[in-house]
């Protein structure tokens, strides 16, 4: 890390805002990823610059296509609300192929629930579902069930699930 990027990061914590979104920008202006995810992030909550969401979102689109997958999966969220469906899934699949977990989560809902003009996919439902799972997030474990047994039936849905406890246990215990 730069000298810049902790003097910017103290200014932050000892809430000079002004100061801190200062230098955060000039590193932004860099190309310094966690600077630009910091401008967007002060942008949207309006700290030491006047509150501006549509800048904001600007912002973590340029950390988006510096391929930040937390960055990625704000933005997604920003399009899919704005009804940009396609970007927003677009932003979405990227974040989720980076590994960024609550994108695995949400995208496996958007492809089991056939929202934001998605076909429905519960092959691929529930193959984000279960990495989800393993990533240990508890919801995903009915949610991977429920596409299963929709998929599969009941009886192979329940084989199944009793086959992989051991891993989904040792998955929420990671």
């Amino acid at each position: 890390m730069s000298l810049d990027y902790n003097t910017a990061c103290n200014a932050y914590e000892n809430e000079d805002y002004t100061r801190a979104f200062e230098l955060f920008f000039n590193l932004a202006k860099e190309g310094d990823i966690s600077s630009q995810m910091n401008i967007a992030n002060m942008l949207l909550h309006g700290l030491g610059v006047k509150k501006d969401e549509k800048k904001a979102y600007e912002c973590y689109l340029q950390a988006a296509e510096n391929e930040d997958s937390e960055a990625q999966y704000l933005y997604a969220w920003y399009c899919l609300k704005e009804a940009k469906e396609d970007e927003g899934i677009k932003y979405l699949i990227l974040a989720s192929e980076a590994g960024y977990e609550e994108a695995v989560y949400d995208l496996a809902g958007i492809y089991a629930h056939a929202m934001y003009g998605c076909e429905c996919d519960l092959n691929r439902a529930v193959e984000l579902y279960e990495q989800s799972v393993l990533f240990g997030k508890e919801e995903a474990l009915s949610a991977l069930l429920h596409s299963r047994v929709k998929r599969d039936g009941k009886l192979r849905a329940m084989s199944y699930m009793i086959k992989n406890s051991t891993r989904f246990f040792k998955a929420r215990k990671a």
